[in-house]
């Protein structure tokens, strides 16, 4: 069973992912248009926070931040995605 923090750090970890597959020139371009094209309408963390906030914990309910856990984004060189 998904608990609500595992949740919300792998919604976390779904945008550093598309971060890393959008400058990753090794990758044809049409894949990282796309990664490009996903990430202009994810979530920021500020809006995956509020998200958690608004939804009496359903989506987790400890601090957002790459303190809390830093092994969320390990192997992510670009980090979280926080918008733009």
């Amino acid at each position: 069973m998904t608990t609500p923090d595992e949740r919300r750090r792998t919604l976390v970890q779904a945008g550093a992912f598309l971060k890393e597959l959008r400058r990753n020139d090794a990758l044809p371009e049409q894949v990282r248009r796309e990664a490009h094209r996903l990430l202009r309408h994810y979530p920021s963390l500020p809006e995956i926070d509020q998200l958690a906030k608004a939804s009496a914990g359903a989506w987790g309910g400890s601090p957002l931040s790459a303190e809390h856990d830093p092994d969320w984004l390990r192997g992510y060189a670009h980090g979280a995605h926080h918008g733009g």
